[in-house]
């Protein structure tokens, strides 16, 4: 089944697709799951990515069918469509946006589109006053990559896809390299700036493993640019070198953090380099590093942010969040403590630390600041409320609504989340969020859902999503167990769940289905299992594991064979995260924590539904394939093993809302009929 074209494969795939969707749509409860959840998410307008810049708000605004489109409002408040995707020709309503980025005055946005559904995008550059393309594009870039604007505007580097026959293993996202667009020019003259791996374009100064991806960022008022190495693992690589020099291939770059160094986020101001580093401090602590000393070295870093044993300032950080985010009048660092963030605010000058009052108890979905403004944009949200977003304005000490807060698609007030904790296999006490209603019984009586991830030190925060409250408003329970291998107890946590401790993050996943049934909201048999990504080692893990301590299982895009993690694409990447199995160090402990090579013949296992995207450039389809196959051929329990498949979907970054809709009716139908009621 391996390979990227293999036709019989991937017939075979879309047939096992076919056979799926008719019996998904004679399932009973169907029809009522899809009419709820279509009726939510055509209530739902989203707003994503808001970015402030040069007086105007650019952000992106989803509602149920589309996949976005990027919008602006300027200074007197109107507002204007500047790309709507669905518009585009020859794209059958399938592309996307997945990130974009203003240039310094906001005169000009570059945007990465996606046309294939596979996450390999095209940048292009448009006008924001005419809304029109100003003719500059690059291609093929990752879809999580935005360009990097120098601050004059006059070009940017991206990080681009390396042509196939330059590509390790032909694995896309191996040996991409750094590369500066001067605005009007043509960019197959670009030069390369920085390549990982070897070969034309590599910098001896600052070698970078073909597994990562090289990010040169510029600051508006420093003479410093930052290079990063970046990579499917926490802790990353950082190098400067002088903004006059890193324009050009031959740069000299001064590296300061290696991989050893454990630091996960970084950003310049004037001469200080600051650092987010566990190394010290599995919760994380704030170094500050003075670049115009010579030989700068991060022994010479010193921390800045007091902090409680319990505050957290590590943690995978996306595209919207950042840990550490320097604007024009302070340095804005984001602290979380339960669950809940705060944002301290630093002074530049002083050091002296102030906390923003927040105006609501919740997770930041979105913490963003540019150096070329005063301030941060904010949003917050929680388990049972829409997210709320506002702009923090230095000046008044007041956060101001950006009159974008999501309102409710339905009625959720009988809905609560209580925060408990389940006792793991070897007594560790693991954070478990419950929904249910306020009115629930306990009696076990209640079908259930435990939600799990544990990879990357990426921790499971407060969000709410109409999809999963239809599920519980109709007197199910969803829990979210924040088991190991995430980061919501720091880097030891991670480290606790990652790797050869892997199977610590499944015994936390399965012991939140007997804890549900100890508090009374459910029983075994009439919990399902959830988790995807990276996280189906989690859930193939609780399956291989412990077919009969729970009664279903759902696979989202699942990662299943990492034995096999150098034949598939992205599997390099993954490395730093879940080993080398071409290293006999890593490689007994790779095995053991393989749901593919850990199924066991002659065996009972629960009902499965493997959901997978056709398009998907992150996870190979034939991870899900392999895994169905084998598992059929092993049970004995007559349960059902289907595979869901999208023809247009990839890994579900940029999932439409009405997309979500569908996914969750079939999951919710699935499990209806798989799993007893009342």
């Amino acid at each position: 089944m391996e390979g990227e074209h293999n036709t019989e494969f991937q017939q075979w795939l879309a047939a096992q697709g076919d056979d799926t969707r008719a019996k998904l749509d004679a399932l009973p409860t169907l029809k009522s799951w899809q009419q709820a959840l279509q009726k939510v998410s055509a209530a739902t307008v989203v707003y994503r990515n808001q970015r402030h810049v040069g007086g105007r708000l650019f952000f992106i605004r989803q509602a149920a069918q589309g996949n976005g489109t990027l919008m602006v409002r300027e200074l007197d408040g109107s507002e204007r469509v500047l790309l709507d995707p669905a518009t585009l020709k020859g794209d059958s309503g399938h592309a996307s946006i997945t990130v974009f980025k203003p240039s310094p005055d906001g005169s000009k946005v570059a945007v990465n589109i996606d046309h294939g559904g596979n996450e390999i995008t095209r940048v292009e550059v448009l006008d924001v006053k005419s809304g029109k393309p100003t003719g500059d594009a690059v291609e093929p870039v990752w879809g999580e990559f935005p360009v990097q604007w120098l601050p004059d505007g006059s070009g940017f580097t991206y990080t681009q896809l390396a042509p196939p026959e330059q590509r390790t293993g032909g694995d896309p996202l191996q040996d991409m390299r750094s590369r500066f667009h001067p605005l009007g020019k043509l960019s197959t003259q670009d030069p390369i700036l920085l390549r990982a791996g070897t070969g034309q374009g590599a910098n001896p100064s600052f070698a970078i493993p073909a597994n990562h991806f090289p990010v040169i960022e510029f600051s508006t008022d420093s003479r410093w640019v930052l290079g990063e190495a970046l990579s499917a693992q926490a802790e990353q690589r950082y190098c400067v070198a002088l903004r006059s020099d890193a324009v050009k291939p031959d740069a000299t770059w001064h590296c300061i953090a290696d991989d050893n160094d454990e630091v996960q986020e970084a950003a310049i101001h004037g001469d200080t380099l600051y650092l987010v580093s566990s190394r010290g401090r599995s919760n994380g602590e704030l170094l500050a590093l003075d670049l115009s000393r010579p030989n700068a070295s991060i022994k010479d870093a010193r921390s800045i942010l007091p902090l409680q044993d319990d505050e957290i300032v590590v943690g995978v950080s996306l595209n919207d969040t950042q840990m550490v985010a320097p604007a024009r009048d302070a340095l804005y660092v984001k602290v979380s403590k339960n669950g809940i963030d705060d944002i301290r605010r630093i002074d530049y000058a002083s050091g002296k630390v102030e906390t923003v009052p927040m105006p609501l108890s919740g997770a930041a979905s979105l913490f963003h600041a540019d150096d070329n403004e005063d301030g941060f944009l904010l949003e917050l949200r929680s388990w049972t409320t829409p997210p709320k977003s506002w702009r923090y304005e230095p000046t008044t000490r007041a956060l101001h609504s950006l009159n974008q807060d999501e309102a409710s698609p339905a009625d959720y007030s009988m809905i609560e989340a209580t925060e408990a904790e389940l006792i793991s296999k070897d007594g560790t006490h693991v954070p478990f969020t419950i929904l249910h209603r306020k009115d629930a019984a306990l009696d076990g009586s209640h079908r259930a859902i435990v939600f799990g991830y544990g990879s990357y030190g990426l921790s499971i925060v407060p969000s709410f999503k109409p999809a999963r409250l239809e599920w519980v408003k109709q007197g199910n329970i969803f829990a979210y167990a924040h088991v190991r291998g995430g980061g919501e107890k720091g880097e030891a946590w991670h480290q606790d769940g990652k790797g050869p401790n892997k199977h610590k993050g499944v015994e936390d996943f399965v012991a939140g289905v007997a804890r549900l049934s100890e508090l009374g909201y459910s029983r075994p048999e009439r919990t399902a299992l959830i988790s995807g990504s990276a996280g189906g080692l989690l859930i193939g893990g609780a399956v291989t594991g412990y077919p009969d301590h729970f009664g279903a299982a759902v696979f989202l895009v699942s990662i299943l064979n990492p034995v096999r993690l150098m034949q598939a694409p992205n599997g390099a990447n993954q490395i730093g995260e879940m080993g080398d199995p071409r290293k006999a160090s890593d490689f007994p402990w790779i095995l053991a924590m393989d749901p593919y090579q850990q199924i066991h013949p002659h065996t009972a296992y629960p009902a499965v539904m493997l959901d997978v995207g056709l398009n998907d450039s992150r996870v190979a389809p034939w991870e899900t394939g392999k895994f169905t196959a084998r598992l059929r051929a092993a049970d004995i329990s007559g349960r059902p093993v289907w595979i869901r498949t999208d023809a247009n979907g990839g890994h579900g970054i940029q999932k439409s809302l009405g997309a979500e809709a569908a996914e969750y009716a079939d999951i919710f139908a699935f499990l209806d009929a798989k799993l007893p009621g009342r």
